[in-house]
């Protein structure tokens, strides 16, 4: 069974300049997908529906490592963050064809993301250290700030081996992190009660 746990914290003002440096390597990442997605599609429709090829999540991320090669400063950006970034494009777009495909005309296509909007930065599986009383995040900005942060209201430390993802983000001026934590199913007990339905079937 996934838990999730929110929690706000409190940046200084050189974590904050990391997390939007960060946010916007991320943004960018997601529009240069959105739009090399929207290219391929213009240039598939023109084909027979079998000869058309469209592009997958896998092909986007297999171009994270030349990407970061020509740009070096993708390299701030944690990997398994860009990864997120890509496969959340490709849920988008997946949500979007399923819904036209059952006849939703209200249904868009996914949109490019602003100067201004802050990038949920989503840590799966690694990148993340939950110790003691803090969270750390990686990352290789050049300031090499530290993204430390207190949790020491996070109830469940003990349930730090079992975290699954965590999400950083922001809403209305104020700093969270999304803990998913993964707890064993509870086992069903008898407690010997049962309740008897009469259906009037006669």
């Amino acid at each position: 069974m996934q838990l999730s746990q929110k929690i706000r914290i409190n940046p200084t003002e050189e974590q904050l300049q990391v997390l939007w440096d960060v946010s916007e390597k991320c943004r960018l990442m997601y529009n240069f997908a959105l739009s090399e997605r929207i290219e391929n599609w213009k240039a598939q429709k023109e084909k027979p529906k079998n000869k058309r090829n469209y592009i997958t999540y896998t092909q986007q991320q297999n171009e994270l490592p030349e990407i970061k090669r020509k740009y070096p400063e993708y390299t701030w950006v944690y990997s398994k963050v860009l990864q997120m970034i890509l496969r959340k494009l490709d849920g988008n777009y997946k949500s979007f064809f399923s819904l036209w495909q059952n006849g939703d005309t209200n249904a868009r296509p996914p949109k490019y993301k602003g100067k201004d909007f802050f990038t949920t930065l989503c840590y799966n599986q690694s990148g993340f250290k939950i110790e003691k009383n803090t969270i750390a995040f990686s990352h290789k900005h050049p300031s090499k700030t530290p993204l430390t942060f207190d949790i020491s209201h996070y109830p469940l430390k003990e349930e730090a081996e079992a975290v699954k993802q965590v999400e950083l983000f922001t809403r209305k001026g104020r700093w969270f992190v999304s803990i998913t934590y993964e707890i064993p199913e509870p086992e069903y007990a008898d407690n010997g009660k049962y309740q008897a339905i009469d259906l009037g079937v006669s």
